[in-house]
């Protein structure tokens, strides 16, 4: 990929030069022994980026102890990071899942943009509408108002649910592609540990995210690497 992708800049950064981008958008994905998923991820994503002409930083931020992972810490921790480089747009996007085509606009056009509406794996039907996990795009304004995703949730569950409910709390809107548009593969993999409390910790959600998101994120400053890829932000929990 580094031989192939020779238009990105150190640090997992393209800016077009027969154009001038509308956005600066940062791809944030959480990460953490999922090495085979990355590849295939940044192996497809990179050349859909390139062609949409965007200037664009793929951020990998990376869980480095053996704590429950904890996603929605992770967003935080890279937003907080990727906004001191003067990003527009913020990409929320999990590691094991593949954009089928190039029409799926990685930019904000809306915000909150929900961009993998329909994915294989459940026969490219969206269940709910409220449903915002997988692949979201966020301009700042709206992502600060539900102050940002829930630092409480860990192992598998919950945190797209409480994002759901902060997005209602605060009478915003879910944009959405249409479904032929917004098509993604998932790739396989075995489920991390469920967060059992899930559900008890959903109850107060509408009412919570007020003390529970950006404005109660604790991290100390983490370890920045930046590759030929991306850059890594190694974050403890």
């Amino acid at each position: 990929m580094i031989s192939n992708f020779s238009w990105l800049i150190n640090g997992g950064h393209y800016m077009p030069t027969e154009c001038k981008p509308r956005e600066s958008v940062a791809i944030i994905i959480p990460f953490r022994g999922r090495e085979e998923h990355l590849r295939i991820l940044l192996n497809n994503l990179h050349p859909v980026l390139y062609r949409q002409q965007l200037e664009y930083t793929v951020y990998i931020v990376e869980q480095v102890d053996t704590k429950p992972f904890n996603k929605g810490y992770l967003y935080n921790v890279g937003y907080m990071k990727a906004k001191e480089n003067q990003h527009t747009c913020f990409v929320f996007h999990d590691v094991d899942l593949i954009p089928e085509n190039d029409h799926i606009l990685y930019g904000c056009m809306k915000s909150p943009m929900h961009l993998s509406r329909a994915i294989d794996k459940f026969h490219y039907i969206l269940s709910d509408l409220k449903l915002i996990g997988g692949v979201s795009a966020w301009k700042a304004k709206e992502f600060e108002k539900v102050n940002g995703w829930s630092n409480m949730f860990k192992n598998w569950g919950g945190e797209d649910d409480d994002m759901s409910y902060r997005i209602a709390a605060n009478g915003l809107s879910i944009f959405r592609y249409p479904n032929y548009i917004a098509k993604y593969k998932m790739l396989k993999h075995k489920r991390t540990p469920v967060n059992t409390a899930r559900h008890r910790m959903l109850e107060d959600s509408a009412t919570r995210f007020k003390h529970d998101g950006l404005s109660t994120l604790i991290f100390n400053p983490p370890r920045i690497e930046k590759h030929h890829l991306f850059t890594k932000i190694l974050v403890p929990t």
